[in-house]
């Protein structure tokens, strides 16, 4: 089965507000990234544009720490879901990818959106765990919100695991 790894909204702003555990989630997103590329995984990143993150700006381009390879797609959205109005299902149609491993913020907004979408349309659906975060919890703790969305997850939508065991399959 053909697997790329999705990159959603790992961008200064967001990484600059300081959301939980955001120290530890930069490390394991750049082992992540280093253990998919050296997999052969197609790795894909997503941009958020809105009147916080304004297109073109520093606040607005992806984080340094992930920083896309130039052979790496770009995808640019406007709404919670990675593929609304974007191309991407198209361009994965077209790559032959059926599974999508998931990692990026925020967790409660567009990394819960596009895994329910990606799920809708039949992808294989597997989140890298602890691979979310979030700046934003309201009334619940930002941990235990991100372990009560890995938790829905991991009943209906996704695998939830560590990438090596998901590349292992």
């Amino acid at each position: 089965m053909k697997s790329a790894l999705l990159v959603i909204d790992i961008q200064h702003l967001p990484v600059e507000g300081k959301p939980y555990g955001i120290e530890n989630r930069l490390r394991l997103w750049q082992d992540s990234l280093a253990q998919a590329r050296k997999a052969g995984l197609e790795v894909i990143h997503v941009r958020h544009h809105d009147q916080e993150l304004v297109k073109g700006t520093a606040d607005w381009e992806i984080h340094s720490t992930v920083a896309p390879l130039a052979s790496e797609k770009i995808f640019d959205k406007t709404f919670n879901s990675a593929f609304k109005e974007t191309g991407l299902h198209i361009y994965l149609q077209e790559k032959g990818i059926e599974q999508l491993i998931i990692m990026g913020m925020a967790t409660n907004f567009c990394i819960d959106t596009t895994i329910k979408v990606a799920f809708e349309l039949g992808y294989k659906v597997a989140v890298i765990q602890d691979g979310t975060t979030t700046g934003y919890s309201g009334k619940l703790d930002a941990k235990d919100l991100i372990d009560h969305y890995q938790n829905i997850w991991s009943w209906n939508f996704a695998q939830v695991d560590t990438l090596e065991n998901i590349i292992r399959g």
